[in-house]
């Protein structure tokens, strides 16, 4: 699960979380989102590991186990009392050199903040038509929030996007690109190259308790 661990890094500082927890076979980021407290990222697939996390996940904890067998973990979530969505995503990777960077007509602005780069794309009228951001974590660069406007949807501008972002990576030293793809992504980073090397299982307890201190449960104390 090294990928895994590379990917959560650059994702953390993406969303600008403070460092996470980690135990024997989780990681937890603290998120304080309504109904997304904490998220538990299990670092192994097998079903001990699976059924002891999934009895942690109450309430606004979420857990996301990554694997091989997708439909095999949602189904034994399912059975542990976890409510699986019905979006199963996809972790993927490229080596940036590889990576296609297309032009575009459009204005392209590039700014840095510490390790983070951010892409924006503006129409003719300023408006921002397509963005994204990466995060910069010694060899890897971890893609996040790649959006178009719907008003710009179409015209190649996420393949754009995801070009300088790659590119803006290389010139900083990383050599490999890692990011969390939704369905409607996959098939764009699909055609940029990158590859699918495991599925990622989320899933939520609802207004399941859980008992007695999640941090010390989860540490095996």
């Amino acid at each position: 699960m090294d990928l895994v661990r590379r990917w959560l890094e650059g994702w953390r500082l993406c969303r600008g979380l403070g460092p996470l927890i980690e135990y024997d076979d989780a990681v937890a980021a603290v998120l304080r989102l309504p109904g997304r407290e904490r998220e538990l990222f299990a670092l192994a697939d097998d079903p001990a590991t699976v059924d002891r996390l999934a009895a942690q996940v109450a309430g606004d904890i979420w857990l996301t186990v990554t694997t091989q067998h997708g439909d095999v973990i949602a189904q034994r979530l399912t059975a542990a009392g976890v409510r699986p969505f019905d979006e199963q995503k996809t972790l993927m990777s490229i080596e940036l050199p590889e990576h296609p960077h297309p032009a575009t007509e459009y204005e392209l602005d590039i700014s840095a903040e510490g390790p983070l780069e951010y892409v924006r794309l503006h129409a003719t009228d300023g408006t921002v038509a397509a963005r994204g951001m990466v995060a910069i974590v010694g060899d890897d660069a971890v893609m996040h929030d790649i959006v178009t406007d719907p008003a710009h949807r179409r015209r190649g501008l996420g393949s754009v996007v995801m070009g300088a972002l790659s590119q803006r990576a290389l010139e900083r030293g990383a050599r490999t690109g890692l990011l969390m793809a939704t369905t409607d992504g996959f098939h764009l980073y699909r055609k940029l190259g990158w590859l699918p090397e495991a599925t990622m299982v989320t899933g939520s307890g609802d207004a399941r308790a859980v008992g007695g201190d999640l941090g010390a449960v989860l540490a095996g104390r």
